[in-house]
């Protein structure tokens, strides 16, 4: 794998792995990420991008219908970190009492261009509370309703993100797009990375849904 990306993976205190991927998670497990609800059916694959994550893109087909989204289990106060500039990433932390982290990254240091982010969370049961916008910097949030919250931002070199809270427990459905685009190249395609069984994505190469249901393994 190219250099870091994923610079390490932070588990119960101590780093389990070195990381290092340009949009794609490191192949573990072939398994998919453990479900947690009824509309967890595995997914059939969305279409290849055909555009550039940093530049112009180019919009993916439309001739296959979006799949419903996947629900998966985020392991409960684990955190990730990630080489800003080095690779195009969404990665969620769900921290227990409803406490959830979302933050991203650009591939700018490699591709000298920048992400136009567009990100919304929506939250199944309960509001969404204590929202905090101070890793925005440069960029816009709001909520259209109790429920939602929306952040735009163009991304560099530097980590944009947000935290807020919801019920313990609540499932939240998290949608974005980079550049206009709503999967990245490569065999996986996704931009979403989260903890889960202390992997990222369970160990899962598979394409992830966009939209894309967490919920924290312990409220």
């Amino acid at each position: 794998m190219p250099s870091s990306f994923l610079s390490s993976f932070v588990y119960r205190g101590a780093a389990l792995a070195a990381l290092s991927s340009a949009l794609l998670a490191c192949v573990i497990e072939e398994a998919p990420p453990r479900r947690l609800g009824p509309d967890s059916t595995s997914p059939s694959p969305p279409p290849a991008s055909t555009g550039t994550v940093g530049g112009t893109p180019t919009p993916p087909p439309t001739t296959t219908p979006s799949p419903s989204p996947m629900l998966v289990a985020v392991d409960t106060d684990q955190v990730m970190n990630a080489d800003p500039g080095q690779g195009v990433g969404i990665f969620t932390e769900y921290a227990a009492g409803g406490k959830w982290h979302i933050w991203w990254t650009c591939d700018t240091t490699i591709s000298q261009k920048q992400c136009d982010v567009s990100l919304a969370a929506t939250a199944a049961t309960g509001t969404i509370g204590a929202l905090n916008a101070e890793q925005l910097q440069g960029g816009t949030v709001n909520t259209p309703d109790p429920t939602r919250v929306e952040a735009h931002v163009t991304t560099t070199t530097q980590v944009h993100g947000i935290t807020f809270t919801t019920t313990p427990g609540a499932v939240i459905t998290l949608e974005a797009s980079v550049g206009g685009l709503s999967e990245g190249p490569g065999p996986n395609r996704s931009f979403f990375f989260f903890v889960q069984d202390g992997k990222i994505n369970g160990g899962y190469a598979g394409p992830l849904t966009n939209p894309l249901q967490l919920q924290g393994s312990k409220p």
